[in-house]
């Protein structure tokens, strides 16, 4: 009775904290850098999250969701697993906590998603609010890299040309690579998703502005998650996206010297030579070097490879999640984690195909495809390192498994 009373103000109120993840790149900015508030620059996505769990439990508790998936579930035992990682090592509790919480704080996101999500309507709203977000974003990265603002010498290799990579406000070529890589594949969900041809046109100049952007990171690792995942997509679901996506990535290579190089440099003998001296692949045997030391629960939460080891231990970053979870949690964690994985994408898949309608297909296909970027990009990179990427891997989960629910409960789409 007081949900179905409050029904019209809870919606309201669910979908604006969903707008508020949708929006947190933007906002963490705006908070951290230009507003600079006390306490609140720092604490408000904690604030964030504890509010949007709390609408999640007042709606289970007064209302009916009428949504359940064994994701959940998953989640809750990996959590707990991760919990008693904590009991290995009580001397540094401390560490192993915020070690915990740099792992598994986001992935309550996912609840977020999937319990407060309503209509269909909503979830194209928030979608098109982050490639809207994203496509300023990228604006001011083409910017930098037009005027050809300075960065750090090591962001690339004294052998390559390269003199500038865009970063926008995130601070991080491949970190804007990665959201770039994200948003271009909802962006490309929303091309197909539309009906006509004026606003397909405009969602495909976001997408040719979010592209550019990617190439302008300079983000080895971005782009080929972006190739990687259009190649899947296509393969599972429509080969003249495959098609398109290769098309694409002959024009870069061939019309664009800077990316050939780039990529051409990756798989060159001096760069192997460099990365196995004090790039990539050394940090990589680094950390599977101390997984060796206890092999089944590895270092500890917090303890190697991530941002959280950096500031207290002053390790490396691992710059491959899945190698920085292998040290820090061992062979049990690591095999707890890709499980984790591996159903977010079997369950997110099992969505996509449960939709009817084609335009909620394409829809659901940009998301599957965002979640893909960022599942291969943390191959070669600590993705889930960065907060709001974080968040938006596990929103847009929550957003595509509840899919099917809300078109069912809807009546689906323009009637279907």
């Amino acid at each position: 009775m007081f949900w179905s009373k409050s029904s019209t103000f809870f919606e309201k109120l669910n979908y604006l904290v969903l707008l508020a993840f949708v929006s947190f790149p933007l906002l963490d900015y705006i908070l951290r850098n230009v507003l600079s508030i006390p306490v609140l620059s720092s604490l408000w996505d904690e604030l964030l999250l504890l509010g949007g769990l709390t609408l999640v439990a007042l709606r289970l508790l007064f209302g009916s969701s009428g949504k359940n998936t064994q994701l959940s579930k998953t989640i809750f035992y990996v959590m707990l697993a991760g919990l008693a990682y904590l009991a290995l090592n009580l001397t540094t509790l401390s560490y192993s906590i915020e070690g915990w919480r740099a792992v598994f704080q986001y992935m309550f996101v996912f609840f977020i998603g999937f319990y407060l999500s309503g209509r269909p309507e909503n979830t194209k709203s928030l979608l098109s609010a982050l490639v809207v977000i994203g496509t300023v974003i990228a604006l001011y990265g083409i910017y930098q890299w037009l005027v050809k603002v300075p960065m750090p010498g090591e962001w690339v290799d004294a052998a390559e040309s390269v003199k500038t990579r865009a970063f926008s406000i995130v601070g991080s070529p491949n970190a804007l690579g990665s959201h770039m890589a994200l948003t271009s594949a909802v962006a490309l969900g929303l091309v197909l998703e539309e009906k006509t041809w004026l606003k397909r046109l405009l969602w495909l100049a976001a997408f040719t502005i979010l592209t550019l952007c990617l190439v302008l990171t300079f983000s080895r690792g971005a782009w080929l998650a972006f190739a990687g995942a259009l190649g899947i997509i296509g393969i599972i679901y429509d080969r003249r996206i495959l098609f398109a996506g290769i098309a694409v990535a002959l024009v870069a290579v061939l019309f664009v010297p800077a990316v050939s190089h780039r990529l051409i440099y990756l798989f060159s003998e001096e760069y192997m030579i460099n990365s196995a001296s004090s790039g990539r692949i050394s940090r990589w045997f680094q950390a599977y070097d101390q997984m060796r030391n206890n092999p089944l629960f590895g270092a500890g939460l917090g303890h190697f490879g991530g941002a959280v080891a950096k500031r207290h231990y002053n390790t490396i970053y691992v710059d491959n999640y899945y190698m920085k979870t292998l040290a820090e949690m061992g062979l049990l964690g690591l095999s707890l984690f890709l499980w984790l994985i591996g159903s977010t994408l079997r369950q997110g898949y099992n969505s996509m195909k449960q939709l009817i309608s084609p335009r909620m297909k394409f829809m659901s296909m940009g998301m599957f495809t965002a979640i893909l970027v960022i599942v291969l990009h943390n191959g070669v990179e600590n993705v889930f390192e960065i907060p709001y990427l974080n968040s938006y891997f596990w929103l847009l989960t929550g957003l595509l498994l509840a899919l099917p629910f809300n078109t069912t409960q809807e009546g689906g789409p323009e009637g279907q």
